[in-house]
């Protein structure tokens, strides 16, 4: 008998057989085991299933595989025994497997996003959405970027995640486009270098007290794209970037979004410029460093209470959108409170498919209208009190004026500083006089103001212009 990749004879009273090295390998192929390439070098085994969908897998599986076939469906205990006495899983063995070269994990384009179900991959264009088999699917994905759901296209009720967003937009249709366009642009995997943007949620009211509130829901906004797209999260609160060159580690190619929760006061924005508009260096304990290409390397969202600090100017503002999140959930009043139950953990089956094509949708209107850049509520006076001091902008708000009927006022600064120390001496007692110059010079900035600073008779005296 003879089948697949090994025969059965008789000779006489005794029974031979044969297994044929090339025939395993290629029955091995047909059950999809191939060696892919990986970028930071060498080779892993996987198991395509599906026609795309890639499992990793140990060279145990190679033998389950045999051992399945030939006492499940052959029932021929003695080839097992054969094959169990030979050396059929060897290196020579495994390195002829096929090799995938040509990845293809992200098909996405500047008009069609993928996201990925038990039953199908949801197609998602300008205006269709559509379920496609994973044999059609003319790519490769991870079984990890799988959401454990199945979607139903015909269930397309609102969702209570809709209703929270539109609440923490203080229900202001412009504001509403704005956060879930962002959204939609982190859920689209399609990478543009003419648009790279960090996303970054802070909080419409902050406290400069020293005391972060939060609370107003952006956890749960990070939370929700996590759901939605294959995801790293981090925790910002532990966060050590800058001296932790081994930050990127646990990022595979399949990560779409890296999530940087609830980042301190001394976050630096700075040090991801390179990883927002290029490709992605990682370095593994012990292992050589590579690269992931900007066209698979993650999209970054950042929630904060704080506001996030950067280097300022151009090359600051084209790689960050500022999205404020209106206090319509404090500590005392919780989307626990508001909605009876935990988001997300706490949903049964149903409350997942609208949830899903909620978030398909935000996806669409991305793709339709790009990002709806928002308006600026306290964006600019959250930024100017923590570049400076909430006691100094209102120390300067009554002190740095020019008169309604004059173009220009002229100040004496070492009476300025005296009296701001006199007014805020709490506050102030860390202020250097040469901290006070800068400060006002960003207290201008901000109020449109021009500052020319000059001595006249010894004096240290400030030209405040209107511009």
């Amino acid at each position: 008998m003879e089948n697949n990749f090994y025969r059965i004879t008789q000779s006489g009273s005794k029974t031979i057989v044969d297994i044929y090295r090339a025939k395993l390998l290629k029955f091995w192929d047909e059950l999809g085991f191939k060696k892919l390439k990986m970028p930071k070098g060498g080779y892993s085994l996987v198991q395509i299933k599906n026609n795309s969908i890639i499992s990793e897998v140990q060279k145990e599986e190679l033998m389950h595989a045999v051992k399945y076939k030939l006492l499940n469906e052959d029932d021929v205990p003695l080839v097992w025994e054969e094959f169990l006495s030979g050396d059929y899983i060897n290196k020579n063995n495994y390195l002829a497997l096929e090799t995938i070269r040509e990845l293809r994990l992200n098909l996405s384009t500047k008009n069609t996003a993928y996201f990925f179900f038990r039953n199908g991959v949801l197609k998602v264009t300008p205006n269709t959405m559509d379920i496609i088999d994973y044999n059609d699917y003319q790519g490769y994905i991870h079984e990890d970027q799988i959401i454990q759901h199945d979607i139903n296209l015909e269930n397309n009720q609102q969702s209570e995640f809709d209703e929270f967003l539109k609440k923490v937009s203080g229900n202001d249709e412009a504001r509403y486009q704005s956060l879930t366009t962002a959204i939609g642009y982190l859920l689209h995997s399609y990478k543009d270098l003419a648009l790279t943007k960090a996303i970054i949620l802070v909080d419409e009211e902050l406290d400069f007290s020293g005391e972060a509130n939060g609370g107003t829901g952006k956890s749960i906004i990070a939370k929700a794209v996590q759901y939605m797209t294959s995801s790293i999260f981090k925790d910002g609160k532990a966060l050590h970037h800058k001296s932790n060159r081994f930050f990127y580690q646990d990022i595979n190619l399949y990560h779409r979004v890296l999530i940087i929760d609830d980042v301190n006061v001394d976050f630096e924005f700075e040090t991801f410029y390179s990883v927002i508009t290029g490709e992605m260096q990682v370095e593994e304990k012990y292992k050589a460093a590579y690269k992931i290409p900007f066209e698979l390397s993650p999209k970054l969202l950042i929630t904060s209470n704080y506001m996030v600090k950067g280097s300022g100017g151009n090359s600051d503002e084209r790689r960050r959108i500022e999205i404020e999140i209106f206090p319509y959930y404090k500590r005392d009043f919780t989307p626990i409170d508001d909605f009876k139950h935990r988001f997300f953990s706490d949903w049964k089956q149903e409350e997942w498919n609208p949830f899903f094509i909620g978030m398909a949708k935000y996806c669409q209107n991305y793709l339709r209208s790009g990002i709806v850049y928002p308006i600026p509520i306290n964006l600019a006076e959250n930024k100017l009190k923590q570049n400076t001091d909430q006691s100094f902008v209102e120390f300067a708000d009554l002190n740095l004026i020019i008169p309604t009927d004059k173009d220009s006022n002229t100040l004496n600064k070492a009476t300025l500083y005296d009296d701001y120390r006199h007014a805020y001496p709490v506050e102030s007692r860390n202020v250097t006089a040469i901290k006070f110059k800068k400060w006002i010079d960003e207290f201008c900035k901000f109020r449109g103001l021009e500052a020319y600073h000059f001595k006249s008779d010894s004096n240290n005296l400030i030209k405040i212009t209107k511009i």
